[in-house]
């Protein structure tokens, strides 16, 4: 193929199309992932790039035909089924399409490792593995007739009839991530419709987490954006919108103390005033120079990645800590008046029903501000999914030309594992009910009427009057309290979803109920979508006895 390429569509689907009913916990609070980052490089080698979110806007595939002369998707694990049907539909119109993204971008080359890749090949004609930084110009030279296909590492594509991955490509180096030209949050379509921005800075982490895909498809050498240029990032992003909250978007961002620092320090020394969020590790909270930093920086609360009250669970997950670190890390947050959003894991190896239960009386004592029960997921390039071959153990309802559909269930609130002791129903309804025993009405309700403590002798310690600490004390738990009071509608809105509702359903049947009822659930979803499954899977089997007439003869 040999065409000139200018206008590029940068596309990131949301789970389900947009306007479509679908419960969504992060409804509000997404934004685009790689987008901005790729806009701007794109943009600097001389293409004119749209990124277009479907949690922000439709896709309008005769605009898309008409505007673009490629499009590039991006997808997880649970945006796959919507952005490979994209995919195949714009590819029919005749523009060249390739996918990429994390639900592709592990290292591991096993033929088990590239079947997502495989999957994929069957809807478009290119996909890129790992990093697309430098992997997706050269296609796009390629493309234009400018290098061949064979070239470009990280590309898998379908040449002939035949399915091709060419070797994988190298991460960046930090000089060469360094060298990348700064996000274009202007090239968002729509983008006045958010109110959270998000800053990356990290990629990598040298932890070992044995469910986590992080430190596989990223590395375990941490790889950092210069503190001045994520501050340039942030300055030069605020000023394309309205945006009443930052989410420092790094796995880990106080991983590196100095790095933390040094960004910290830059945010102070160019007065921006701004709310924001972090992940990171209980680990990190024992330094409280870096926690106080970071609150005098507008930092004002810290997702922690707690996973379980059991040290047995933790250490056989590889999780690099024990229930009194927690503990001491959730009172030094609390002591700087800082939130923290809870984050634990339901079907780690020791849970049970009853130690999950036991997680829910705990953060409730330790005053943890917000929660969430997610289920353990066979998360594609984790060590556990090869370790453990967790694509053949996972639940997967869907079978034949539907079988792509079975990422849909793949974000975390849907149980896909059991464990030896609990089954599938049991870590579903673990998820389930000790969130709805979290955000709780009482839950909610309490902290309207009372300060928080912590939060009031913050402020004095800051040398804030008694009256101005007073009244941040109450305003930490007003917040505290909407945003339980959003987990309290959320949780029971899950539930009465008719697509969730038959999922449950399901985990309780045996495997020959689960094959003759699932495609039960596909009444709730798009019926679009089906006619494109069909399609693929009557194209994939034309195909496979193509090869095998091609090779008899």
């Amino acid at each position: 193929m040999t065409r000139r390429i200018h206008k590029i569509a940068w596309l990131e689907p949301a789970r389900f199309p947009f306007g479509w009913e679908d419960q969504n916990v992060y409804q509000g609070i997404l934004f685009p992932r790689a987008g901005p980052r790729m806009a701007g490089l794109l943009d600097s080698l001389g293409y004119d790039t749209t990124v277009i979110s479907g949690d922000l806007s439709p896709f309008d595939l005769d605009e898309l035909t008409a505007n673009f002369d490629a499009v590039c998707i991006s997808v997880i694990s649970c945006t796959t089924p919507h952005g490979l049907v994209l995919g195949k539909q714009l590819h029919d119109r005749g523009l060249p399409v390739v996918v990429g993204g994390y639900q592709f971008a592990h290292q591991t080359m096993s033929r088990d490792s590239l079947a997502p890749t495989e999957e994929a090949l069957d809807f478009v004609p290119y996909v890129v593995r790992g990093e697309g930084y430098r992997t997706l110009p050269e296609l796009l030279e390629a493309w234009e007739g400018r290098r061949p296909l064979s070239s470009v590492q990280g590309l898998s594509y379908r040449e002939n009839g035949r399915k091709c991955h060419n070797p994988d490509r190298p991460l960046m180096s930090q000089e060469e991530i360094n060298a990348l030209p700064l996000p274009r949050w202007d090239k968002v379509r729509h983008r006045h419709a958010m109110k959270i921005f998000s800053v990356h800075g990290l990629l990598g982490c040298p932890r070992r987490c044995s469910w986590c895909a992080v430190w596989p498809r990223d590395g375990r050498r941490v790889r950092s954006t210069d503190p001045q240029g994520v501050v340039d990032e942030l300055e030069m992003g605020l000023r394309t919108g309205h945006y009443w909250h930052v989410f420092m978007s790094a796995d880990n961002f106080p991983i590196l103390p100095a790095w933390a620092k040094a960004v910290c320090e830059e945010i102070i020394a160019r007065g921006i005033k701004i709310p924001w969020t972090c992940q990171a590790e209980v680990q990190a909270a024992k330094r409280k120079d870096l926690v106080a930093l970071m609150k005098r920086a507008g930092c004002v609360r810290w997702c922690l990645g707690l996973e379980s009250i059991s040290d047995e669970s933790l250490r056989d997950s590889e999780k690099k800590q024990t229930v009194a670190e927690m503990e001491g890390a959730i009172r030094i947050l609390h002591e700087y008046d800082i939130h923290i959003h809870g984050m634990f894991i339901c079907g780690l190896p020791h849970d049970t029903p009853e130690s999950l239960r036991r997680s829910v009386d705990w953060a409730k004592r330790m005053k943890i501000e917000t929660v969430q029960f997610l289920c353990l997921s066979d998360l594609p390039g984790s060590l556990d999914y090869e370790r453990y071959r967790l694509w053949e153990r996972s639940f997967r309802p869907f079978t034949g030309d539907y079988a792509v559909l079975n990422w849909l269930f793949l974000n975390g609130h849907y149980a896909r594992l059991s464990t030896e002791y609990m089954s599938l129903a049991q870590v579903q309804a673990a998820s389930v009910e000790n969130t709805k025993r979290f955000y709780s009405l009482r839950q909610a309700l309490v902290p309207t009427f009372l300060p928080n403590g912590d939060a009031f002798r913050a402020g004095l310690r800051e040398g804030r009057s008694w009256w101005r600490s007073l009244a941040a004390a109450y305003w930490h738990n007003w917040l505290t309290a909407g945003l339980r009071w959003r987990g309290f509608l959320l949780i029971r809105r899950w539930e009465r979803v008719p697509l969730n509702r038959k999922y449950c359903q399901l985990l309780r049947m045996s495997p020959e109920q689960v094959a003759e009822k699932a495609e039960e659930l596909l009444q709730y979803l798009p019926s679009e979508w089906l006619k494109v499954l069909r399609q693929v899977g009557r194209e994939k089997r034309e195909r496979e006895q193509y090869q095998v007439l091609t090779a008899a003869s």
